[in-house]
């Protein structure tokens, strides 16, 4: 495992989601809303996650291939409804970019439209978002013929 720090924390390598028995609460956070996908969770990647995160950890898995403003809010609901304080996003760009969009949501009033850069919305956006750690899902394919992954 290795660690690069340069604005984040970037935690890398074999055996990097053990990290999560400690980061929640490096981050401040009590109670993390887990962000996923269903096809993640099926996979099994979802309790991988899960087993190092605080027990009771809730969960949102309505998390659609391209993520739309009622999906955020609906995670953004549970994240309310729980009392959580950070998220932890676990997939490809989607579970990712819906994590993003609860974290400033969370913190910040307005549709999300409002915080766009080409409606002027980046300078609405202030250092009070929630903190989130985001455990990106895609690799390589291991090829079916037997050959080796680089």
């Amino acid at each position: 495992m290795a660690r690069i720090t340069y604005l984040t924390a970037i935690e890398f390598g074999a055996g990097s989601v053990a990290t999560l028995a400690s980061a929640p609460a490096e981050l401040g956070m009590r109670k993390p809303l887990l962000v996923a996908d269903r096809g993640v969770m099926a996979a099994g990647m979802g309790g991988k996650a899960l087993a190092h995160l605080p027990a009771g950890t809730p969960v949102f898995v309505d998390t659609p291939p391209n993520p739309t403003e009622s999906a955020v809010r609906a995670a953004l609901a549970l994240y309310r409804a729980e009392g959580c304080d950070g998220i932890v996003a676990l997939g490809g760009g989607s579970p990712i970019d819906l994590a993003k969009g609860v974290a400033l949501l969370a913190t910040h009033e307005g549709s999300l439209e409002s915080f766009a850069m080409i409606y002027g919305g980046l300078d609405r956006i202030t250092a009070a978002v929630a903190p989130l750690i985001a455990i990106p899902t895609t690799a390589a394919p291991v090829p079916k013929s037997g050959g080796r992954r680089c």
